[in-house]
């Protein structure tokens, strides 16, 4: 029994790490950003793709094609089924592209689809010279080839004699702006060996010979809104506490849980928040504000909520707060919440921003206090441990302030909280009877205005 309450113990030093502080964090879907689903495929080398771009086999002229084709699914991998070179942007702004530097007379592709009725696949081609758009040339072509790869040649059309140097490009399954915004996924189209006339310069993997297997994180309790390619939400290592932290970037916006993609409850609460807090960074573009929201509902009405705003370059983990407002006084209880996070410029954001995003709670900070606040708990000290029946508790207290300490099972539970007082200057000892709780084990937190700490407890009987 003892080595197995060794074993258990080294298992929760190791998870310690990211499992802290009271109840009411635990309702907050993933709240630490620790849990990830990993998802691999196999891309085109060199190119950015949308919706589903699938390797496949014979081409036209070698081993591999790409069929592209709509995917409508609430993940990293929803969008209009397309590949291209460059980014869409705000309101097909067509940002970006390869370098190019021939003036072509038309474009070749070889193609087979199969286009759904009243939806038309895409071909795009953009020329541009330091920046000005010298040729635009956006083709629509609808029906069925399904036999065999087909020859298209599409013409190129000049602005100006000037000499390019970049080149956006883009073929699509289907439409990609319908305005209703709904995504067709029965069209699609199998894609190979891109040529020129007139030159010999080519777009990078012309012909998809060389791909990539992409490992892509989707964050676990949460739904991820924008489109492009991949995720625009992302696990990153550089974190505040933890393994992992949420990267937004680019055009994005996420929420907790799916909710059918509408503003409503999607998880639930058991208590009365006054606030949503976390730690953040962000790296703003072109004026672009990084807006935080939480709502709270009962019965799926809502009953409260508040929001955060910034707009400020912040280069280190930062404290925020977002105050949240009740409808009524006294304030009804909700039975479930929404957390938005996502980046805002008017009606849509303009720029690619970039923010970072740790540790969600309710009303207390988790894990580290406030960073740069001067920890007043000192020499905390619990024993015996492990214990049975009876539990000390020593620390050193630098300053008067309100502590609480309670004792959380392994699934961030409270089970017992032994005190929420204030205490005075000095050295403490205190005395409980815990003989109310089971053989296991267990971590018991210790916090104040500006400390906190986490003690692993093993009780035995």
């Amino acid at each position: 029994m003892k080595t197995r309450s060794q074993m258990l113990v080294k298992k929760l030093m190791l998870i310690l790490a990211i499992i802290w502080c009271n109840i009411s964090f635990a309702q907050i879907p993933n709240w630490n950003m620790e849990s990830w689903t990993t998802t691999s495929k196999d891309i085109p080398s060199q190119w950015i793709t949308f919706g589903s771009a699938t390797k496949v086999s014979p081409g036209q002229n070698g081993s591999y094609a790409v069929k592209l084709q709509g995917n409508s699914s609430q993940d990293y991998s929803n969008g209009p089924g397309a590949i291209l070179y460059g980014n869409p942007g705000n309101n097909n702004g067509f940002e970006g592209g390869t370098p190019f530097t021939a003036r072509p007379d038309s474009l070749v592709a070889f193609f087979k689809y199969a286009i759904d009725a009243g939806d038309s696949a895409w071909v795009i081609v953009m020329l541009k010279n330091n920046g000005t758009i010298i040729s635009s040339d956006q083709y629509a072509y609808t029906g069925s080839n399904k036999s065999g790869f087909k020859r298209m040649s599409f013409k190129i059309h000049y602005y100006s004699t000037a000499t390019p140097d970049t080149m956006f490009i883009g073929f699509t399954s289907t439409i990609p702006n319908k305005t209703n915004g709904t995504i067709n996924t029965i069209s699609w189209v199998i894609l190979d060996n891109i040529s020129f006339v007139g030159t010999t310069q080519n777009v990078p993997n012309p012909d998809f010979e060389n791909w990539t297997t992409q490992s892509t994180y989707s964050l676990n309790g949460w739904e991820n809104k924008s489109s492009g390619s991949g995720t625009n939400v992302m696990r990153t290592t550089d974190v505040y506490a933890g393994s992992y932290a949420m990267k937004l970037q680019g055009y994005t916006q996420t929420g907790t849980n799916n909710n059918n993609g509408n503003w409503g409850p999607t998880f639930p609460v058991t208590a009365t928040p006054t606030s949503l807090k976390g730690f953040y960074k962000f790296n703003p573009q072109s004026g672009d504000s990084l807006d935080i929201y939480i709502g709270l509902w009962k019965n799926g009405q809502g009953v409260g909520g508040g929001g955060f705003m910034s707009q400020n370059t912040i280069n280190t983990y930062t404290p925020f707060s977002v105050p949240i407002n009740y409808n009524q006084t006294p304030p009804q209880t909700p039975d479930s919440a929404t957390i938005q996070i996502q980046f805002r410029n008017g009606n849509n954001p303009r720029g690619q921003s970039i923010a970072y995003i740790d540790n969600l709670s309710f009303d207390q900070y988790i894990y580290a206090g406030i960073p740069g606040a001067t920890q007043q708990i000192k020499n905390l000290t619990i024993y015996p441990n492990p214990a049975e029946v009876k539990l000390n508790v020593k620390f050193d207290l630098m300053q008067k302030e309100k502590v609480m300490i309670c004792i959380y099972d392994l699934k961030g539970c409270e089970v017992m909280k032994l005190s929420e007082q204030y205490f005075d200057i000095g050295k403490h000892e205190l005395n409980f009877n815990i003989e109310q709780l089971s053989s296991g084990i267990y971590f018991m937190v210790t916090q104040s205005e500006t400390s906190l700490s986490h003690s692993k407890l093993v009780i035995t009987k």
